[in-house]
């Protein structure tokens, strides 16, 4: 990965018949969080970039 964060997978999700994600996880702690497809033998690789999650 370019950057030196860590990243933990919560869920692994798939698409539906469009191609759309969505989903919805629990936090348990603050950090952050991205998108992440390993890519396919005819789909490049795709990072999102991050988002922050803060907890109250």
């Amino acid at each position: 990965m370019a950057s030196s964060a860590h990243y933990t997978t919560v869920k692994t999700v798939t698409t539906g018949d469009t191609g759309q994600l969505t989903t919805k996880v629990t936090a348990t702690s603050a950090g952050s969080w991205r998108w992440y497809f390993p890519g396919t033998t005819t789909t490049a690789r795709v990072v999102s970039a991050g988002g922050a999650v803060t907890l109250k």
